[in-house]
């Protein structure tokens, strides 16, 4: 029997930003919050939330919610030490299948990652989201696949393996382009004129 998981990856410290990305306002709830509620309307049968920096303030977010929170103690280390910590979990829930979310990517919605899933029912052991011409994730990897994911390092993320593989499935996931990693991120998002650092960060 297929048990498929999801992670969301939200361990980092969002420096560029200079506030937490996991925590910012979005539809009603923490960004974090959102994520996590889409990722349990999803087929996933376990959802967890990777936590590292500002880890209890991300835990209180999606608290009250049926996830397993993951704590990152190597979260400095870069991206690999959380997609490392969801495949360990991973393994230890004896999940067939594994989707990584980045909390950087507001427009996720279950029917994407349902998509990801089907594609995998199919018969297909890694399966990637496709955007800007390029694959990334969200991505599931199915369980002869983890050992691939304990191989990253630093800031390795999972798109570096799958851009090695240019023959996985993907997805097409236009919403997939937008990504907070800057004050003009936020600006698209909300609808706001770009903001600058004090204000924003008396906004959250």
């Amino acid at each position: 029997m297929n048990r498929l998981g999801c992670a969301i990856l939200a361990a980092g410290a969002s420096r560029r930003l200079g506030c937490p990305k996991q925590l910012l306002p979005f539809k009603g709830n923490e960004l974090v919050r959102h994520l996590a509620l889409e990722a349990l309307f999803s087929q996933a049968a376990e959802v967890a939330v990777v936590v590292g920096a500002h880890g209890e303030r991300v835990a209180a977010a999606v608290g009250g919610l049926p996830v397993s929170c993951i704590v990152n103690l190597d979260w400095r280390e870069g991206i690999a030490s959380s997609i490392r910590c969801a495949a360990h979990w991973a393994n230890r829930q004896h999940l067939s299948a594994l989707i990584l979310v980045l909390s950087e990517q507001p427009y996720l919605e279950s029917a994407h990652l349902d998509r990801l899933a089907a594609e995998h029912a199919a018969g297909a052991n890694i399966v990637a989201s496709r955007y800007r011409g390029v694959i990334g994730v969200p991505a599931l990897f199915a369980a002869t696949a983890f050992n691939m994911l304990f191989t990253l390092n630093g800031d390795r993320c999972a798109a570096t393996l799958l851009r090695q593989r240019p023959s996985i499935p993907s997805i097409e996931w236009p919403a997939g382009e937008v990504d907070i990693e800057a004050h003009h991120d936020l600006a698209s998002m909300f609808e706001m004129p770009r903001l600058p650092s004090l204000d924003l960060a008396a906004s959250i």
